[in-house]
């Protein structure tokens, strides 16, 4: 070690070596600093030295100097506290023990300088007790804080612990939110919990793309395309998320979507259907200088995350390429889908099966003609072989083989020697596949296509509501002002399409019917078409599930009417009297309803409106467990549940009035059957 003062300790650089460039006044300051810092460091390094120097100064304090040695032995506390702060419990109780054997050895030696009332037995007996107090105040102070101590570097551990974990929850936000603006919101979830996973699932695949697109690019600055291009894209991406559909990929003006996946919707085709029937409309609206085309087919692809060191979410298959191959045929603003998409969703879209050959030729247009006159001749005169036969060879020239069939068919029937008859038959079947299946690139065999034209109205179905009943409403449908396309969202996940505008409507004339007023009116209709919106709260495949639900099943199933209020408070409705309608909707007229079960009159009469178009919907609907009942069977269903107590008779007898249904001839054992199924 250095001997040079001017050096500091361990270390060979002098001092005028560190401040020789700096003022005399800041060099007076820093040296002092040092020197402060390098005597904290030797306190820290010496405590326990310290600590017997502070005892022996006090010592001779005490009994050397200070009169009334006794009373001033309360002064040993002092550093007996400082050393159980300082140094725990175990060296403060040694610490206090010695104090106490150096004054008691002091005592027996000098008994005249602790001397109370001139007894040296009381001096000891005083001493004693006082060593007592010490040794108490030792330990207890030193056990306070060690648990001070221990909960100081408890904290301090935990904050540590906290501070880490703050920065990798920040660093996890940081990364969910880059994730989130590249990818689908969904899969990254799903990503970053490590449960994604390479499968083979029956799932809808989009493609869509603008036409003339790349003239218009090569015609235009690239920002105008550009800005064009992120107009469509954020015109339709809101649709697809409200359908829940997956974009795999942008490829330049097309897009690559998948529905039911990654999570596995059962209603995917018509999820993807719908969503391509409200992107068109969405385009339609903005004036784009394109036009879109969809292609849509459904199917078993493999589907998981695709690469190695960049990863994405995607789908491979057969039905990726079709719906692909269907994108390209695809005629402007039209949605082309494949047989087995069609099967899905015949139920709720119309939709025309495609033909070879349009009807832009001359002939075209000469068969239509003729084929009008002949379905008029059938009409006045009756079937028959002869006019079955003109009939079916106009549906071939067509080029409508399955309609030519279905002719030659019941002529047949007719006339079952006929020679023309039986060839004509034989070579529309042999020319089905030709007229009526398209050959698609890279496709072994030619497939069905079908062309989406619109979603049916279930109001306006005339099997369900008569036609004078929805005609003399027509103005008050014009007038509902709800969120249509949120509600149709929501409708196809269990594939209840149209329950909304059919229970809002029909609960709207009943309230009509029963002289309401107009304000009531228009909530009802409002409450109608919007109580079930808070079925997205409930699991898709209990809502799809076509066996029973479970006694656990039915009780979540029922806290929907609650979600649908608070839904509803969300989009901003804060009518009391339409919330009200909302949560009561589903009680029975003797009580045994939910939420609140409340009984006959105590129910808004909003709600009894309601409930009972509800059930006249549901009955009438397609369901995934069963298909919708005759209108007859439906109303029967209600009048004997409203004789057990479910729906207020009085609106029940309304229903019947207005609809106008005979429902005389159907029997209790078919209904039963029916409503047992």
């Amino acid at each position: 070690m250095s001997t040079d003062p001017e050096k500091d300790a361990g270390s060979s650089i002098t001092r005028k070596d560190i401040f020789r460039d700096a003022p005399d006044f800041e060099v007076a300051d820093a040296f002092g600093v040092t020197l402060a810092l390098r005597f904290r460091n030797f306190m820290i390094r010496h405590l326990e030295l310290v600590f017997v120097l502070l005892i022996a100064i006090l010592v001779c304090a005490i009994f050397f100097i200070l009169p009334y040695r006794f009373a001033f032995l309360n002064l040993f506390y002092l550093p007996v506290l400082l050393a159980a702060y300082i140094l725990g419990k175990r060296k403060a109780f040694y610490a206090s023990l010695n104090i106490i054997v150096i004054v008691g050895v002091t005592a027996i030696i000098r008994p005249e300088w602790f001397a109370v009332g001139g007894n040296v037995t009381s001096t000891l007996i005083m001493i004693i007790i006082w060593g007592g107090f010490l040794v108490l105040t030792s330990a207890g102070i030193g056990s306070l804080q060690e648990k001070l101590a221990k909960g100081f570097e408890e904290t301090r551990r935990l904050y540590e612990e906290l501070k880490r974990s703050r920065v990798a929850e920040e660093m996890k936000e940081k990364v969910e939110k880059t994730l989130y603006t590249t990818m689908d919101p969904v899969v990254a979830k799903l990503a970053t919990e490590g449960k994604l996973r390479i499968e083979k699932r029956e799932i809808s695949i989009m493609f869509c793309d603008l036409t003339d697109f790349t003239a218009y690019s090569d015609q235009n600055p690239p920002d105008i395309v550009l800005d064009e291009l992120n107009r469509f894209i954020g015109s339709i991406e809101p649709v697809i998320e409200l359908f829940r559909g997956h974009i795999d990929k942008y490829m330049g003006d097309g897009v690559m979507v998948e529905f039911g996946a990654p999570i596995d919707y059962a209603q995917h085709a018509l999820m993807a259907v719908l969503a391509a029937i409200k992107m068109q409309e969405r385009i339609r609206d903005i004036g784009l200088p394109w036009k879109m085309r969809i292609g849509i087919a459904t199917g078993y692809t493999i589907v998981g995350m695709m690469g190695v060191h960049r990863q994405a979410y995607s789908a491979i298959g057969d039905r990726v390429n079709v719906a692909k191959r269907l994108e390209e045929i695809c005629e402007p603003e039209r949605i082309y889908v494949d047989e087995y998409t069609y099967t899905f969703v015949e139920p709720f879209v119309n939709v025309k099966k495609l033909r070879n050959m349009g009807y832009s030729r001359q002939s075209d247009k000469a068969l239509l003609e003729e084929l009008r006159v002949l379905e008029h001749n059938l009409a006045e005169e009756g079937e028959s072989a002869e006019l079955l036969y003109q009939m079916g060879k106009a549906h071939f020239g067509l080029h409508d083989a399955s309609a030519a069939i279905v002719c030659f068919e019941r002529a047949l029937a007719l006339d079952p020697d006929s020679t023309d008859l039986r060839l004509a038959y034989a070579d529309a079947n042999l020319k089905k596949d030709e007229f009526e299946k398209f050959q698609l690139k890279g496709k072994l065999h030619k497939i069905a296509v079908y062309e989406v034209k619109n979603i049916k109205s279930r109001w306006h179905d005339h099997t369900v509501i008569p036609r004078a009943l929805s005609e003399r409403y027509r103005d008050a449908e014009a007038g509902v002002k709800v969120p249509v396309d949120l509600v149709l969202a929501v409708e196809s996940l269990d594939g209840s399409i149209g329950r909304g505008l059919l229970v809002g409507m029909l609960s709207y004339a009943l309230a009509d019917s029963l002289n309401l007023n107009e304000d009531l009116k228009g909530t009802i209709l409002q409450a109608g078409f919007l109580q079930d919106i808070g079925k997205e709260a409930i699991p898709h495949h209990i809502l799809n599930r076509q066996a029973s639900l479970t006694e656990q099943e039915i009780k979540f199933v029922e806290k929907y009417v609650l979600e649908s209020v608070a839904s509803l408070k969300r989009l901003g409705y804060v009518n009391g009297q339409f919330l009200e309608i909302v949560k009561h909707h589903h009680e029975l007229w003797n009580g045994n309803g939910y939420p609140d079960g409340l009984k006959g009159e105590e129910i808004p009469i909003g709600a009894r409106i309601t409930a009972v178009a509800e059930a006249y919907s549901a009955m009438t609907s397609w369901r995934p467990y069963r298909g919708p009942w005759d209108v007859r069977l439906a109303l029967n269903e209600i009048r004997k549940n409203t004789e057990k107590g479910f729906y207020d008779p009085q609106v029940v007898d309304v229903l019947f009035e207005i609809l106008k249904f005979d429902t005389s001839f159907v029997n209790a054992d078919q209904v039963s059957s029916l409503s047992n199924r």
